[in-house]
């Protein structure tokens, strides 16, 4: 019969505050990277908090593990996918005000027309 294993304590962290414009991007944030479940969940545990601050709100990230291995790869890891969903933020924030100028500018488009001849 094999002996019960005893859990190994959490005993390193890592504590970061994510400055966001308003709540709504924090939240944003928040809900597309907590979305998959932490592959080890027996040696990593992440939580997040959106808090309001006078400059907008902050997102606070809590990241837990047994080895500083676990930590250094699931903050690395944590670090890449914020970065890439702020980029997407980004991007699509920069085409929205782009199409809206241009449907401003030109007035709005006939239905089923693909776009003006020169």
């Amino acid at each position: 019969m094999a002996a019960r294993q005893e859990a190994v304590p959490m005993r390193h962290t890592v504590t970061m505050q994510i400055p966001c414009p308003d709540e709504t991007t924090a939240t944003t944030i928040q809900q597309v990277l907590w979305v998959d479940r932490e592959l080890r969940p027996q040696d990593v545990v992440k939580t997040a908090q959106v808090h309001q601050t006078p400059s907008g709100c902050v997102l606070d990230v809590h990241i837990r593990a047994t080895t500083l291995r676990h930590l250094r790869l699931s903050l690395n890891a944590f670090l890449e996918d914020t970065a890439l969903v702020v980029r997407t933020m980004d991007a699509f924030q920069t085409t929205r005000k782009d199409a809206e100028s241009v449907t401003d500018a030109d007035g709005p488009l006939e239905q089923g027309s693909v776009g003006r001849a020169g």
